[in-house]
């Protein structure tokens, strides 16, 4: 989320402070965290594991969907927004390798934005056969977090043409201020149709997925959405993620496409 998630906050700190809200990453998103929080471990139960045998791919291999594509060393530079916070975020794909049901694809992401870890972190996507992506999700406010069930899937580009929209539940296990509970997260993904972005990078003529997040932390009702702009032959151009609680709505972080280089 760019989603490459960093994501997923200046506008998230001040809605969430205290409490928690998930947003699935597209590659600007996925994995960020605020400062002195963890980020979310485990990927869903749903995940594939590697076939026996099979080896990682050489560094050329490359695979997944028009509005998708990947390949080792592939390279999207983001212009990120958070609040009054500016930087930007590098997503380079360090990995590809057979699992079960696709590929599972590694990337590692860096943010260069004020408040946030510089240290890299390693995202993962899984690739599926029928055009569908299992992505990663992303923590807002402080804590720690494991997802003990459910998954985040783009589905196949058709579905997301067709606007229908598909469904899906996490449960999530929270931990902060010594406290821990368990949330129940309830996943919207649906197409937005096309539309045309203008970038850093230029203009594409893009397809909008809106993934919408809807949970209670501590008996407050809080709903996310992201809202990402896919482009034909490069992936995510642009993302936007919008949390909602009390009443009070505001777009917590903005990623957009800088530049985008093939391995």
């Amino acid at each position: 989320m760019g989603r490459f998630v960093n994501a997923s906050p200046s506008a998230a700190r001040s809605l969430t402070r205290g409490c928690l809200a998930l947003a699935a990453a597209g590659l600007v998103l996925a994995g960020c965290h605020t400062p002195g929080s963890s980020p979310p471990s485990g990927n869903g139960s749903s995940s594939p594991t590697p076939n026996p045998g099979t080896s990682t791919p050489s560094s050329n291999a490359g695979g997944g969907t028009t509005l998708f594509p990947y390949a080792v060393g592939d390279t999207w530079v983001y212009v990120e927004t958070l609040g009054t916070d500016h930087g930007t975020t590098t997503n380079k794909v360090t990995a590809v390798e057979p699992v079960a049901d696709g590929h599972r694809v590694t990337f590692s992401t860096v943010a260069n934005v004020a408040g946030l870890p510089s240290t890299p972190t390693t995202l993962t996507y899984i690739f599926h056969p029928d055009g569908s992506i299992t992505v990663p999700f992303a923590q807002l406010g402080n804590g720690s977090v494991t997802l003990k069930s459910g998954s985040i899937v783009w589905p196949p580009t058709a579905v997301i043409d067709s606007g229908k929209p598909t469904r899906s539940t996490l449960v999530v296990q929270i931990k902060t201020a010594g406290l821990s509970s368990t949330v129940h997260a309830d996943v919207t993904v649906k197409g937005g149709g096309p539309q045309s972005v203008t970038v850093p990078a230029g203009t594409y003529n893009a397809t909008v997925v809106d993934e919408t997040i809807a949970e209670k932390v501590e008996g407050i009702s809080v709903t996310t959405t992201v809202r990402t702009w896919l482009a034909p032959g490069v992936g995510p151009v642009k993302t936007e993620v919008l949390a909602s609680s009390l009443g009070a709505s505001r777009s917590t972080v903005t990623d957009e496409l800088k530049s985008f280089n093939k391995g």
